[in-house]
């Protein structure tokens, strides 16, 4: 097992905004020059006009520097704060051989993470220290077997069952605590309790189950032993219309968030599917929303896939803060956020083929 320890400390940038100050003292000037003309009658008429109109000329100067003041003191607070300090403590690339395009990630009780290692395809169980526990390998369609694992989700529920999103056999499978396989649902197709191309996963308080299904875009929501309850959504792009949904996650308030990699925006329903709000990236409205986190909080965590940062937001939208990486690097295709009992975030970066563990700073 190779792993690394780094501690990260950031710094804050302070720009004062300089003051422009402008005179007329050349109009004064020029006025008391003309006023020495031999026929003092004329110029004594003209040039009083002259100077009444250069000295209002003058006078918009200061009162445009006043106007974009404010509009530089407002900038800062519609872009991002400095980065803050998130401090890596570990960095898995190899457990024990090298990942490859990692995606779903998962943290039970023990603080035990599951990676989903997509190009491998294989399940790997790994203490909280990075040292290998199990691993699930078998090709196959059998129990507690993989066909494809590409890009899907993994969730632990309260009493730690883990479910896996095993999207080449289109289903779900569903382990105890002690790894062994339990149940299994789902097949090909468009009805009800059936898949496309499934890839999030959430479980609520309850045990329920909720799929999000990029090739129906609808979510699908199951009882803890796979029994179908309901669905919402549509194709579309208006208000609770999905295109491409991938990332989904359920507040303890039992709200459903849902990323939509192709409307590039995130929406939120109540437990009973009903919209409620949406928003998109926002350091850059083209990012693409990809894995959803949530944190003991409430706070967000939502993985922009195509400009490599991770976002936080409010349950209601409202952009936090957001960081890029640590000290092994920016992040690659971020795909999803877990966390663990001690409130450290974990990030999976798939085109860096890692896992990054860290400890965040105090955040409102």
């Amino acid at each position: 097992m190779k792993w690394r320890a780094i501690f990260y400390f950031g710094a804050a940038l302070l720009l004062v905004p300089g003051l422009l100050a402008c005179g007329a003292s050349g109009s004064e000037t020029a006025v008391s020059q003309t006023t020495t003309t031999p026929e003092p009658t004329i110029p004594s008429t003209e040039q009083p006009t002259e100077t009444a109109t250069a000295a209002p000329s003058s006078t918009p100067v200061p009162t445009a520097t006043a106007t974009i003041a404010p509009t530089a003191t407002e900038e800062p607070t519609m872009t991002p704060t400095p980065e803050p300090a998130f401090t890596e403590l570990l960095a898995i690339e190899d457990a024990p051989d090298s990942l490859k395009d990692p995606y779903g990630i998962a943290v039970d009780s023990q603080d035990n993470l599951y990676i989903l290692d997509a190009g491998n395809d294989r399940l790997l169980k790994l203490s909280s220290d990075g040292t290998l526990v199990q691993t699930w390998d078998t090709q196959g369609s059998g129990p507690g077997e993989f066909n494809s694992l590409g890009f899907g989700g993994i969730a632990i529920d309260a009493n730690d069952n883990l479910f896996v999103v095993d999207n080449g056999n289109f289903r779900i499978q569903k382990f105890d605590s002690s790894s062994n396989f339990v149940t299994e649902w789902g097949s090909e197709g468009l009805r009800d309790g059936q898949f496309k191309r499934a890839i999030g996963i959430a479980i609520d308080a309850a045990g329920n189950v909720y799929i999000a299904d990029d090739g129906r875009p609808e979510i699908q929501v199951f009882d803890n032993d796979g029994n179908f309850l309901r669905k919402f959504g549509s194709r579309g792009t208006d208000e609770g219309q999905f295109q491409h949904p991938t990332g989904i996650a359920v507040d303890a308030a039992g709200n459903v968030y849902v990323a939509d990699y192709e409307t590039k925006r995130v929406q939120k329903f109540d437990n009973a599917g009903n919209f409620l709000l949406a928003w998109g990236m926002a350091v850059n409205p083209n990012g693409t929303p990809e894995g959803i986190g949530i944190d003991a909080d409430g706070r967000l965590y939502i993985t922009d896939y195509d400009r490599g940062r991770v976002e936080i937001f409010t349950p209601d939208g409202e952009f936090i803060t957001d960081w890029t990486g640590g000290d092994s690097g920016r992040f690659s295709r971020p795909v999803a956020v877990a966390f663990d009992s001690m409130g450290n975030v974990w990030v999976s970066n798939q085109a860096g083929n890692s896992v990054w563990k860290f400890a965040p700073p105090p955040l409102p």
